[in-house]
């Protein structure tokens, strides 16, 4: 387990780097993925140390990001990414805190493989760990909560009644996955395109089993959401 002391201090540093009113990216997300983490890594036998550090600072750079894809008209914000500036910058932080060298390459491993759209695939079990949990948090009653707020936030309708998906993707949809304009995507649009197929990414039988009922209730939403704009009954 983290020692306390280590704990606290990750964290004073940390929570400078979190928006303080963001609920889908900031200090709310970041403990309930370190709750999922540490859950998963105990039923999964990996290191919660690891995991834990991993989990407080694997997020650090992620407004950055978007400020930049905004200020810069939705580029790719030269090639920005936010879990590879995260994973550097986690390695400065815990070397001065005098974590060990294995210690911080683990940590950085799991910040660089978090991410869906990453180019590095999970090879630890605590990466394993903390890609399932982060994706948890995208699906579920939370996953909708906070696909609203990230609409919201970018300017978007909740929800476009698109018949062409594929059209869509065409328009504004990079190979990569990323999205061109943020402006006229939504939280359907983005459920379409990614965040059904997310149960399907998990890597840990843990993981696989809690994404399960979660998926479920997510389709189970936006079918209703769907049927209800339309006026039935």
């Amino acid at each position: 387990m983290l020692d306390e002391a280590i704990r606290n201090k990750v964290w004073k540093i940390a929570e400078s780097y979190y928006p303080k009113n963001d609920w889908a990216h900031g200090r709310s997300h970041i403990e309930r993925v370190i709750r999922s983490a540490v859950e998963i890594g105990k039923q999964e036998g990996a290191d919660i140390e690891v995991i834990e550090l991993a989990a407080i600072l694997h997020d650090i750079f992620v407004k950055y990001e978007y400020n930049i894809q905004h200020r810069e008209a939705h580029s790719r914000a030269d090639g920005f990414r936010h879990e590879i500036e995260a994973a550097k910058e986690s390695r400065r932080i815990l070397g001065k805190l005098g974590i060990s060298d294995a210690t911080i390459d683990a940590v950085a491993h799991c910040i660089e493989a978090h991410r869906k759209r990453s180019s590095s695939e999970p090879q630890t079990i605590e990466a394993k760990c903390l890609f399932d949990a982060d994706k948890l948090d995208c699906i579920g009653a939370i996953g909708v909560t906070r696909s609203a707020f990230v609409s919201f936030e970018h300017g978007q309708e909740f929800y476009k009644e698109e018949t062409d998906i594929e059209a869509y993707k065409r328009k504004n949809v990079r190979a990569d996955g990323t999205i061109i304009d943020f402006r006229l995507h939504s939280s359907n649009l983005e459920y379409e395109l990614s965040l059904k197929e997310v149960a399907k990414r998990m890597h840990t039988k843990t993981g696989r089993r809690l994404s399960e009922e979660r998926a479920a209730f997510m389709d189970a939403f936006y079918e209703r959401y769907a049927e209800e704009l339309k006026g039935r009954l």
